[in-house]
């Protein structure tokens, strides 16, 4: 069994390779997250407000 520590290491891993990318961190540069199969349910993110890119801190 794979620890959950694991999996919680890669995800920041990803978040820190998508900052210096420049993409947001929370949405990997889309903008928006969507959801369910049959239809979906769009919303803008609220990290990036929609822009897909890294916000940085002043």
């Amino acid at each position: 069994m794979v620890p959950f520590i694991f999996f919680e290491n890669l995800k920041e891993k990803r978040r820190e390779k998508n900052f210096q990318r420049g993409i947001c961190a929370d949405c990997s540069g889309r903008g928006f997250f969507s959801s369910g199969f049959e239809t979906v349910h769009v919303e803008d993110c609220n990290t990036c407000l929609g822009t897909g890119k890294a916000l940085k801190d002043i």
